[in-house]
């Protein structure tokens, strides 16, 4: 097996688990400002609440810093900055296939390149326009 691919097996593992650890934690209180934010913001398209919640499984924001996510990850991209005004086809081919491309200052080979297998086509669609959604504001 390839390093990278391990590496990105790995990444992969950890993103869930801090994922399910972030999800099962006590509530500290230091978050309500920010669910206020959400809470009062323009509700969300259905495939964009659905999209968020394939964010979330994914462990998207543990890795990827995506302001309509509240993800603060620093690992990879700031999406908020870096697909601001992409078409859907430009952000669903940067999830199927990472190494495609790179965003400046990243070189390719850090995400999981199994995302096309493991994420349903209807659930990567909610996906994209979640992430589309979010980089229009």
């Amino acid at each position: 097996m390839r390093p990278a691919t391990v590496a990105a097996g790995l990444l992969a593992c950890a993103a869930v688990a801090m994922a399910a650890a972030a999800l099962t934690s006590g509530d500290d209180g230091e978050d309500e400002p920010r669910r206020a934010a959400v809470a009062s913001a323009t509700p969300e398209p259905a495939a964009a609440r659905n999209g968020r919640e394939v964010w979330v499984v994914n462990g998207c924001g543990s890795c990827h810093a995506f302001a309509a996510a509240g993800a603060e990850g620093q690992v990879a991209p700031n999406l908020s900055a870096t697909l601001k005004g992409m078409p859907a086809s430009y952000i669903r081919e940067s999830i199927v296939n990472p190494n495609a491309t790179a965003a400046a200052g990243y070189s390719t080979g850090m995400m999981p390149e199994d995302y096309s297998e493991r994420i349903p086509p209807a659930q990567l669609e909610q996906l994209v326009e979640f992430i589309r959604a979010g980089v229009r504001d």
